[in-house]
Order: C-alpha cells, then sequence, then structure tokens
C-alpha cells in the first residue's frame, strides 16, 4: 500500500501534537500547545511582532488552521495522534515532544512524505537523514546538551559521576552522550544505571544501586512521570540531604514536581529537599526570549480555550511567565506555517492541483527565521554536536563523533544555562534561578558567572558537594602522608627497637617478593590487579587442555605451559606429560576441562591420539582456541594445509569464525600470543571482567573463515583524543576488541566463544616493551618508495605515533633535517615484476647516497601477504645482496592487530637507536 492511499494532504491543515494528559504536570503541556497555536494564529495575521518572517511575502493563499492531538505521552497515544492527524489531511505536523515516539512517527512521516518538527524530542538517533528524511526539530540535540552538562561537571570540580537514565530511546542514547563526552573530557568513565519508563518499582530498584556506589555526582535522565519514584526513595535513602549533588537536563521543570506534590505522589517534605537541583542544557535565547514573553502575556486563559477547547482551564500567571519550552513549541509551528505558505505559493505558481508533499518536507528544511527561542535554521553542522551513538549496545565499546542531520536545530545563537531549584517565598513551592554559563576553549569545562556564590545547595548548604571519591583520594592521600611522617620520625628521632626492625625487614622482603612476583604475571591493565580463573561448570578440573602432536609440537607446549604458569599461577592447565595417568581418559580430561587448545604443528590432524582430543572438545562444545606453528622449518605447516588436512565434517566446527593465534619465538611477539591465549580463557571461562575492560572495548568480528583479523582503518587504527602512548601502551587497548559477554550470560546461556575475544592490551605485564614517544637523538625522516608496497602506510603510521619522527617519499624533494633512514618492507611483492626493478633502482640510489642501511621490515605469514626470507633473497637482485643490504637483521611485520602493535613497538626502538647519517 502506498502513500497515495492515505487521505491527500490540506496545505492549511497543521496537526499539533501534544501530551495533553498522561504527564501529571497538564499546565505545561497546554502552555506549550498555545504557544504552537498563538504561532499559527501570528502567521494567518500575518503578525511579525515574534517571527518578522511573518509579515514579509509570499502571501497565505488560504488561513493555516491547527488542530490538537493528544499523544498521551506513550507510543501507542502517539500512534493514535498521528493517525488522527493524517485523517484530518494534516499537511505537517508539530511534535512529538518524546524521542521514542518521534522515531516511530518520523520512519511514517518518511514514508508519506509528512514534515515533522518537534519541539522537543532531542535524541540524536533522529539525525538520520537517510532514515527520517522528513523530521526536523527546534529542540537541541542531546550531543549539543550532553557537552553542556558535562562542561557544568567540571566547572564546579565533580569528576566522579553516575548516570541514572531512563531506558528508552532518547535516555539510553543520552546517557551514551554524557558517557562519551565524559571520557573525552577526560574525566573517570561514568556508571550508568537504567530504569524502565512509568515503573515506580524499577526506579526504585536504579536509586537503591545508586546509593550503593561511592560516587556521589548524579546526571539525571528521566521524564515527569518518573520523578515520584526516583526522589521518594532517594529522600527515603538519605540522598537528597546533602550528601550527593543532581544535575539533570531539562526535560522536566520544577512545575512537574509541585504538580506531584499537589496531587500528593511527592510529599511536600520531599519536594522541599529539591531545592538545589541543578538542570544544565541550552537554553532560549535570553533577547528572542523576551520578545516572545511580550507577545505571549498579551494572551489569557480564555484566548487559548478559544483556539482550543482542549486548553479550558489554564492559569492566568503563567501566560506572564511561561515555560522555556514554550519558545521551542512556538518556533516548530512557526516553521511548519512558514513553509506551508512557501509551498502554497509553489503549487498555486506551478497550477498544481495535487498536493506536492516533498516539496513541503522539503521547505521546511530550508526555512531559516528569527524566532522566539533564537535564529532557527536546520544545518545539521557537524560542530554543534558531540556526537551520535548508532546502537545502546555500542556505547560500552565506541563512541564515534557525528555529523548530525540536516533537520538537526542550529544551536549557534541559543544560550548555555544552569537552572538552580529554588523554593518560592513561603509557599512550599518549587521555581528555578537561571544563572548563565561560557564554554572554555575545549568544550570540556563551563565558566560559572558570580550568581554562582549565592545558589543554595541540597540540604541548604551555601557550598556544592564535593566530590566524594575526590575526599575520599584526598584523605588516603593524607593518611599515607601523615603515615610516611610517623614512620620517619620513629626512625630518625626515637630509633627503633632490634624485634621492630627485624619484623620490619621481614615484612618488607616478603612485600618485596610478592611485588617481584606480581611483575611477572599478567595483570588488568585497568587496575593492576592479578587475574582470577573459574570453571565453567561445577567440578571443572581444568581452565586450558593443551592439544598437540609430539611430532612437531611437544617443545613449543611444553614452552607454553612453562610460560603461562609464570604468567597466570592460578590457571590449571592440562599437559599429557604431566598430568595424563592413562592413554584411554582423554576424552574424560576433556570433558573437565573449560577450553582445549590446539596447536596446529605438522601431522596434528594425522595424530590418533590429537583426534580423540579434537573430536571430543568438538562433541562436547568446548571451547576452542587455535594456535597456528607457520614455521615449517620448527615443524609448522600453512595455515591453509591445516584446513584441508583436518576432517571434512570437523572443519566448520574447527575453524569457521575463529580468530587463530600465531606462534612467534621472539619474546615480544611470543608475549602477544600468550596474552591472547589467556584473554581467550578468561573469556570462555566467564571469569568476571572489570568493569572498565567490558565498557572499553571496540566492537569488531571475527573473520568469517576463521583467518587472522586484519588491521583497523586509519593511522594505527587509533580512537580520536587518545593520545599515541595511551594507545599502545595504557588502557585504551584499541587492536583485536571483540565484543563481550556478560558474566551471567557466559555462566548461564549458551555463547558462541568463537565469536568473542578479549584484546590483548586489556592485560599488563610489568616488562612489556612501550613505544617510543619521542626520539632522543633528534628529528629522523622515515624515506619510503612508492615502488614498495605497504611501505607508505607503515612509515605514515610510525610518523603519525612518534615525536621526531616523519615520513617522505624517495627521492626527497627538499633537505630534511636531521637523520634519514631508508625503509624497506620486504614481502611476497617485494623485487617482483616492473616495479620490482624500479624499487631495485632505487634502493641502490639508497646505498649510493646514505651512509645507513636500510631499515628492514619482514612480513613472514602467508595471510600479511608475506612470504619466506629466502624467497625474498632469490628475488633480490645480486649486486644487492654482494652490497650487503640484508647485513642488519630485519625486524618481524604482521598486519594482524596485536602482533603489529607490538611491531610498531620494535619499529619505534630501533629508530630511537638509529645514529645520524
Amino acid at each position: 500500500m502506498g502513500p497515495e492511499c492515505f487521505n491527500a494532504t490540506d496545505l492549511s491543515a497543521i496537526g499539533v501534537l501534544v501530551p495533553l494528559t498522561g504527564t501529571g504536570d497538564s499546565t505545561r503541556w497546554k502552555a506549550l500547545a498555545c504557544a504552537a497555536l498563538l504561532a499559527v494564529s501570528q502567521a494567518n495575521a500575518r503578525d511579525g511582532s515574534v517571527v518578522p518572517s511573518f509579515s514579509q511575502p509570499p502571501l497565505l493563499r488560504s488561513k493555516l488552521s491547527a488542530q490538537l492531538f493528544d499523544t498521551k505521552y506513550t507510543l501507542h497515544g502517539g500512534l493514535e495522534a498521528f493517525t488522527a492527524a493524517q485523517r484530518a489531511r494534516s499537511a505537517a505536523l508539530v511534535g512529538p515532544y518524546r524521542s521514542t515516539i518521534s522515531t516511530a512517527l518520523a520512519s511514517l512521516g518518511a514514508y508519506l512524505h509528512l514534515p515533522i518538527v518537534s519541539y522537543g524530542s532531542s535524541s540524536v538517533v533522529l539525525s538520520d537523514d537517510v532514515r527520517y528524511p522528513t523530521f526536523a526539530r527546534t529542540y537541541p540535540t542531546d550531543g549539543d546538551n550532553a557537552a553542556v552538562i558535562i562542561a557544568t561537571l567540571r566547572g564546579f570540580g565533580w569528576n566522579n559521576l553516575i548516570i541514572l537514565h531512563v531506558d528508552d530511546v532518547w535516555g539510553a542514547t543520552y546517557a551514551d552522550l554524557i558517557f562519551a563526552r565524559a571520557v573525552h573530557c577526560g574525566l573517570p568513565e561514568p556508571r550508568l544505571i537504567s530504569f524502565m519508563f512509568k515503573n515506580d518499582e524499577s526506579a526504585r530498584a536504579a536509586v537503591r544501586e545508586l546509593s550503593q556506589q561511592s560516587a556521589n555526582i548524579v546526571v539525571l535522565l528521566a521524564f515527569g512521570p518518573d520523578l515520584p519514584g526516583i526522589f521518594n526513595e532517594a529522600d527515603a535513602l538519605g540522598l537528597l540531604d546533602g550528601s550527593h549533588a543532581w544535575i539533570g537536563s531539562f526535560d522536566w521543570a520544577p512545575s512537574s514536581v509541585n504538580a506531584h506534590a499537589d496531587a500528593g505522589r511527592i510529599p511536600q517534605a520531599t519536594a522541599a529537599k529539591l531545592e538545589g537541583m541543578l538542570q544544565a542544557g541550552h537554553a532560549p535565547n535570553a533577547e528572542r526570549f523576551g520578545v516572545f514573553r511580550r507577545s505571549f502575556a498579551l494572551l489569557s486563559p480564555d484566548a487559548c480555550e478559544a483556539m482550543a477547547p482542549e486548553l479550558s482551564g489554564m492559569d492566568a500567571s503563567l501566560f506572564s511567565d511561561p515555560p522555556d519550552d514554550a519558545a521551542f513549541a512556538f518556533d516548530a509551528a512557526a516553521a511548519v506555517s512558514l513553509a506551508l505558505r512557501k509551498s502554497q505559493a509553489y503549487h498555486h505558481h506551478h497550477h498544481h492541483h495535487q498536493v506536492d508533499d516533498v516539496y513541503t518536507a522539503r521547505a521546511v528544511r530550508d526555512i531559516s527565521f528569527a524566532g522566539a527561542s533564537g535564529g532557527v535554521s536546520f544545518d545539521g553542522n557537524a560542530s554543534k554536536r558531540a556526537g551520535y551513538v548508532r546502537a545502546r549496545r555500542q556505547r560500552r565499546l565506541t563512541h564515534a563523533i557525528g555529523a548530525g542531520g540536516e533537520g538537526d536545530r542550529n544551536v549557534e545563537s541559543l544560550a548555555l544555562e544552569l537552572r538552580s531549584f529554588r523554593l518560592v517565598g513561603l509557599t512550599g513551592r518549587l521555581g528555578e534561578v537561571h544563572v548563565p554559563l561560557h564554554f572554555s576553549a575545549d568544550h570540556c569545562v563551563a565558566t560559572l558567572s558570580p550568581e554562582v556564590a549565592g545558589m543554595i545547595w541540597p540540604g541548604g548548604a551555601s557550598k556544592p558537594p564535593r566530590d566524594a571519591i575526590d575526599v575520599q583520594e584526598e584523605e588516603e592521600r593524607r593518611r599515607q602522608e601523615r603515615q610516611r611522617a610517623l614512620v620517619w620520625k620513629l626512625c630518625v628521632g626515637l630509633g627503633v627497637p632490634g624485634v621492630l626492625l627485624l619484623t620490619s625487614g621481614v615484612a618488607l622482603l616478603i612485600s618485596y617478593f610478592r611485588l617481584q612476583s606480581r611483575r611477572k604475571q599478567l595483570l588488568w591493565r585497568s587496575s593492576r590487579m592479578p587475574l582470577h580463573f573459574s570453571h565453567c561448570d561445577p567440578g571443572g578440573k581444568y581452565h586450558l587442555f593443551l592439544s598437540h602432536t609430539w611430532l612437531s609440537g611437544q617443545d613449543q607446549v611444553h614452552l607454553i605451559k612453562r610460560r603461562l604458569t609464570t604468567l597466570a599461577p592460578s590457571m590449571s592447565i592440562f599437559l599429557d606429560v604431566d598430568n595424563l595417568q592413562e592413554f584411554g581418559h582423554l576424552a574424560e580430561e576433556i570433558a573437565a576441562s573449560d577450553v582445549v587448545l590446539l596447536f596446529l604443528s605438522r601431522g596434528y590432524f594425522a595424530s590418533k591420539a590429537c583426534a580423540i582430543e579434537y573430536e571430543a572438545a568438538v562433541r562436547l562444545g568446548k571451547p576452542l582456541i587455535l594456535v597456528h606453528e607457520g614455521n615449517e622449518n620448527k615443524g609448522g605447516l600453512p595455515l591453509e594445509q591445516a584446513r584441508r588436512d583436518c576432517p571434512e565434517p570437523l572443519r566448520e566446527a574447527v575453524f569457521s569464525g575463529r580468530p587463530i593465534v600465531s606462534w612467534q619465538r621472539s619474546d615480544a611477539f611470543q608475549q602477544i600470543a600468550l596474552k591472547r591465549i589467556v584473554a581467550e580463557v578468561l573469556v570462555a571461562c566467564g571469569c568476571d571482567l572489570p568493569r572498565s575492560v567490558a565498557r572499553r572495548n571496540l566492537h569488531a568480528t571475527a573473520p568469517a573463515d576463521g583467518g587472522i583479523a586484519a588491521p583497523s582503518a586509519g593511522p594505527a587504527g587509533f580512537e580520536d583524543g587518545l593520545k599515541p602512548e595511551t594507545w599502545l601502551s595504557g588502557t585504551a587497548g584499541l587492536f583485536a576488541r571483540l565484543s563481550l559477554p556478560t558474566v551471567s550470560a557466559v555462566r548461564g546461556e549458551k555463547v558462541d566463544h568463537g565469536a568473542i575475544s578479549l584484546g590483548s592490551d586489556a592485560l599488563y605485564l610489568h616488562k612489556e616493551a612501550r613505544l617510543v614517544p619521542k626520539l632522543r637523538a633528534g628529528p629522523l625522516t622515515l624515506a619510503f618508495s612508492r615502488h614498495n608496497h605497504g611501505a607508505r602506510e607503515i612509515a605514515l603510521e610510525i610518523a603519525s605515533l612518534v615525536a621526531g619522527c616523519s615520513a617522505a617519499e624517495w627521492p626527497l624533494s627538499d633537505p630534511p633535517a636531521g637523520r634519514v633512514v631508508p625503509l624497506l618492507l620486504l614481502d611476497a611483492s617485494t623485487f617482483g615484476g616492473d616495479s620490482g626493478e624500479r624499487l631495485a633502482g632505487e634502493v641502490r640510489q639508497w646505498c649510493a647516497q646514505r651512509a645507513t642501511t636500510p631499515l628492514l621490515l619482514h612480513a613472514a605469514l602467508a595471510e600479511d601477504g608475506g612470504c619466506p626470507f629466502e624467497e625474498v633473497m632469490q628475488r633480490t637482485p645480486t649486486d644487492l645482496v654482494h652490497a650487503k643490504l640484508y647485513s642488519q637483521i630485519a625486524l618481524p611485520w604482521f598486519q594482524q592487530p596485536d602482533f603489529r602493535k607490538a611491531a610498531l613497538v620494535a619499529l619505534s626502538q630501533e629508530l630511537d637507536q638509529r645514529k645520524a647519517a
């Protein structure tokens, strides 16, 4: 059924979608509805007192009519209101308010080419122009407001926060944006706690969870109907007595609390404790809002009721002080009115008898005018929004900066504002004080105006609450300083008895040996805490079973167990020569193991003992770790041959969708392989992972063919805003991070372990190699040849990571400053074909013009486009070999992300040691 099957639109009909019921605060929404109707009335009267464009041509060909439709603040009510508006032949819609409703209606609007201009839907999900081409909004996006909230928090010196949010399209994405903005601005990762919309018990449970956290700075993202459950439980737990600071968005107002208090849903005593509650975000421009307020003040309850009978019973005092949201509702209706005026003129000029809905929808986004909230235009300017998180599950793993949509409000003319709740006089009712804000240069800190000094804070305090975690850390530092001072006095001033000296010495020795032991172990990078392993099933005996053939893999697997015993001493590992009592018990030992490691070397799939092991592992559904020995001189074989050797019935189960760990002999790369083995065991066993690890990992997908994952795009693929040293050795951990299941999912449900992996960067080793951040010997230019495939990308990548290093194509156009080091990548294409001959010529120039030996990188794995070094030697011209081109050992190079990172570290260290030439 196409759009033509619906009612034809009337270019004079406007539908206004507003929640007149179901909110608990009808006064506010009636004010918004009346403001929208006022805009339509002024458009008909060509009254330019608020919108000067109303008094300018073209003229309306027919008077506009606006009709209210109640969304009841629910998705179902919104769909009913949309249907009613469409039956009324509305040519455009003003509203709805909630993002959850707008997401559904915007899809219908796109199908019908029906323009929708919302005055309150702020979710960045609606910025998708492909899905919602007819949607626009006069209200700023959550991306814009998230930046204001974080800047405000930092302006007060608060760093550790909890985000308490409603679990719907708006609340989830808004929480994601605040989380991303906090991390971007250098704050610790916030804790996210969600609750269901209009579910009192869910809201109370979320507040109880909040009360158990150490952080005391709460960002509240809620709607009016959620407030009773939240604040009543918070008051019962003492969270409104001054211990916590509360800051929220502008999506509810003091009037909402007053309405709940009048209805008895929130006790008056609890409502009074909300004095000092903060809200931050973009607010209407003060000058333009003043113009609107004067025009709105000319109305009366009777005037609003005359425009729509549904608006009966309005309070006369409301017209002298309308809510700020009324300005956005007025502008939404004004935008629709101007667009319909333009569409009427277009259809009259072209003598169209049938309405062109596409033109009307496009006309809305082309509108630009001075409105009640400020300058209104829809340009989707990327610099005006903080971010776009495309799916809720990605919030813990990635935060992509998006461009926004063409229907998003340009926020340049809006004000940055902090609002503080304040009890008004002796009435006991809540009002608010408006305090202007100003961004710092990086938009991460808000400059607070002097009015903040006179604000009242929760519990009646005259100063803002301090960040509880910062206070705890400061007290701990002071305690440690006092302890050190006391120890110093005892040692220097009074002396220590011999027994105390001996006891202290023993304690220090024990502490020292424990520290030395821990330095040899893998730790969580985020917390520096030891790893703890648990069993997938009750009665589990081993965490890891090492399956290998004695013919070609015995030495390697012995080394794996020996090193893992040091790196992860709490992990129980089965190795046949150490643990097997009888050959016939192999399948039973597999059943008693959580994870099975298959060491793929020559003859593995031909071994009868190995067949028993991998067949039992597949039959029992055990998670598999595939470790590949690729060095044929050490018992290895090509990966494709290993696939062919695997029995056909088991090949899919063993290889499909499973990342493969490449076994290496260099200590730095061997360390990466061991980290990946440990990481896979941690995930497969369902061990308790630190929240920061789970939240920080990025989404990725294992290759469908079970091969090695390709590197991420861009210079080293690291995230925006992260320092290179953090990317390589800190807690960011870009490489090889795939989505993690929760502990409950791993333990309670069937999980495809072949499709998940924990990045090796989540694990920390004290002696791991680190990237050289800056070259000590001065500037260095890394020269590369365009005929050496892959060398350019490597040179640019290392130049972006190491200060003092730059990359340039040979021959160099300008004399470089400092050292010049040629870079030569040796792989399957080096010195092959016509480009190989040109490369050889440039290498000869290098050797003739530069005194330094080229820096060699060798890609050995076929999966990386590499080949054995002997094949490179065979293709190398004889004169270059005699010229000692290979006098220095080539550094290994890999494309697989974890090993690529280690190769970049080794490359940076080699460049740092190169002498001037």
